[in-house]
């Protein structure tokens, strides 16, 4: 008699992982190494059964598994049991940092699977978190001389790669590069340098806005240095897609700022991995000079100043603070009158909570004393007025500031304490979770510990400070101005030159409240002058 037994091997499901990091290697498609060498391990295993591979491709290793888009996968799947083992080409493919690789190995154990490394082995026990403790190192190691590297060669000048600014181009190759202005034409006769001296001096010499300077680059279709480099730019969730080659302001005022144009290279002032690593400067070729730089980066503060140009200049535009909230005032016009009001006056936006309930100040009462005072001194800087008006306001406006600055921190001291009661309140109601709670109370603490700070140097004697000495050349220049005649525009420079601050206090309580100004200007001395503005009628706009 034949017996007949019929065996059957049971086969082993097995997911491969595969991952590289850099973009350059994404592009080399270096992945594609992983994958043959787990391929050619898997046909010479008869039993094992490959059920699915999971790839993430220019993924960081420093990135946890979980926040993979092809590891988090593999996790859901090793929870359902979908296969028995994970095989890897190395230990580092898994990751970089020793506490998530120690993670995987504790969840993977609780699900029963097993982890087979090619060069490694099958890991388990203390062999594998030697290998994820030295996987760490080697990333630590490597990092840090890679670093050490790129500062020798940027303090020697040299070209450490990305992104090549705007009007230089890479000269030299590996230990010999370095960046030079681009000198070849790219639109007519202008080449990327010229672009850029066009830019700078449109903001130095003639003033104009980011704005401004876009609108006329976009309707001449001068090339952005994205469709000069063909860039792309990644869409989260979508394939990378080109530009639409429109030059921004933003863009604009971010290559303005850029040292580089005046001859100064920094390195490493944008990495996220800097965490107090030192910037470096280093020399390269200038496209334009320090000094036009420097004028472009004052039009840049200007125009963040006073805003664009508009049909209207208001005299004390960007000047006039609020000596409640610290706020500066804005300008606008109501029944053809010039008026000044608070930034936080319709939105609460300041250290207060809610709305500033500072008054709203007439420029007729208050734009002829100052302009007065200034046209005073440009004609007569000795004169007997001006002298007086020093004299009888000297220590009476840091007394009358120092008041003001007073109440006003007390005022928003009560109402950083408002501010916390109502915070608990809210989450009392189940209005906010315990978490944004925290939130709101931190930073509540730290803001009353900024202005009790401020409220404790109030107990010391005030030292006075000396107003800086204003430049005689300039001064000449604004005299021979005033005789020719002045726009409103250049009696708005000249008040921003000549006027260090107006605060604005209310004081009273109800409708016998007035308003006070306190003009700081740079030419007397002491430098504070304070004027009485109102006396209790016409001090705010009259209800339309």
């Amino acid at each position: 008699m034949t017996i007949s037994i019929d065996t059957k091997i049971a086969t082993r499901r097995v997911a491969t992982y595969e991952r590289v990091s850099s973009e350059d290697q994404r592009e080399r498609d270096t992945i594609r190494t992983q994958q043959d060498e787990l391929a050619r391990r898997l046909q010479t295993d008869p039993i094992a059964s490959l059920v699915k591979r999971y790839t993430d491709n220019g993924i960081s290793g420093t990135i946890p598994m979980a926040e993979r888009p092809a590891g988090r996968q593999l996790l859901l799947d090793a929870e359902a049991h979908h296969f028995d083992e994970i095989w890897v080409y190395n230990i580092k493919r898994l990751g970089r940092e020793a506490v998530d690789l120690l993670l995987l190995k504790r969840r993977f154990e609780s699900q029963g699977i097993k982890l087979i490394s090619l060069q490694e082995g099958e890991q388990t026990g203390l062999g594998y978190d030697i290998h994820a403790v030295v996987a760490d190192y080697d990333r630590k190691n490597f990092l840090k001389l890679s670093a050490d590297g790129m500062n020798r060669a940027a303090r020697e000048g040299r070209y450490t790669g990305g992104i090549v600014p705007l009007g230089y181009k890479v000269v030299g190759k590996k230990q010999n590069a370095h960046l030079e202005p681009c000198e070849e034409p790219i639109w007519g006769n202008l080449t990327e340098a010229d672009i850029i001296r066009r830019i700078y001096n449109h903001l130095a010499v003639d003033g104009w806005s980011c704005v401004k300077i876009s609108r006329e680059f976009n309707e001449l279709g001068i090339p952005t240095d994205y469709m000069l480099d063909n860039r792309e730019v990644e869409v989260k969730g979508q394939r990378k897609k080109h530009t639409q080659g429109i030059w921004r302001p933003g863009h604009i005022r971010n290559m303005v700022v850029n040292p580089i144009y005046k001859g100064v290279h920094l390195f490493g002032r944008r990495t996220a991995k800097s965490g107090g690593r030192e910037v470096i400067s280093a020399p390269v070729s200038s496209i334009v000079t320090e000094e036009i730089w420097d004028a472009a980066q004052e039009t840049l503060h200007r125009n963040r100043l006073i805003g664009p140009s508009t049909d209207h200049f208001y005299l004390l535009k960007s000047v006039v603070k609020c000596g409640t909230c610290g706020l500066t005032y804005v300008s606008c016009r109501n029944r053809n009158s010039v008026w000044y009001r608070c930034n936080g006056h319709l939105t609460g936006r300041g250290p207060l909570e809610g709305r500033c309930k500072s008054k709203d100040i007439k420029g007729d009462y208050l734009e002829p004393v100052v302009w007065s005072d200034i046209e005073t001194f440009l004609r007569d800087p000795d004169s007997d007025a001006l002298k007086e008006l020093a004299q009888e306001q000297k220590g009476d406006a840091a007394v009358i500031i120092q008041k003001n600055e007073r109440i006003a921190l007390e005022n928003a001291l009560e109402a950083l304490v408002y501010k916390r009661k109502r915070s608990i309140d809210l989450r009392i109601r189940g209005r906010i979770s315990d978490e944004e709670l925290d939130s709101l109370l931190n930073d509540v603490t730290k803001e009353q510990a900024n202005v009790e700070e401020r409220l404790k140097a109030f107990d010391q004697k005030p030292e006075e400070i000396q107003p800086k000495p204003l430049n005689e050349d300039i001064l000449t220049e604004l005299r021979k101005r005033l005789d020719c005649g002045l726009t409103p525009q250049k009696r708005q420079e000249i008040v921003r030159l000549l006027v260090k601050r107006i605060t604005i206090y209310a004081e009273g309580q109800g409708k016998e409240r007035t308003v006070r100004a306190v003009i700081e200007y740079r030419f007397t001395m002491p430098s504070s002058v304070a004027v009485q503005t109102a006396h209790g009628m016409g001090s705010s706009r009259r209800s339309s």
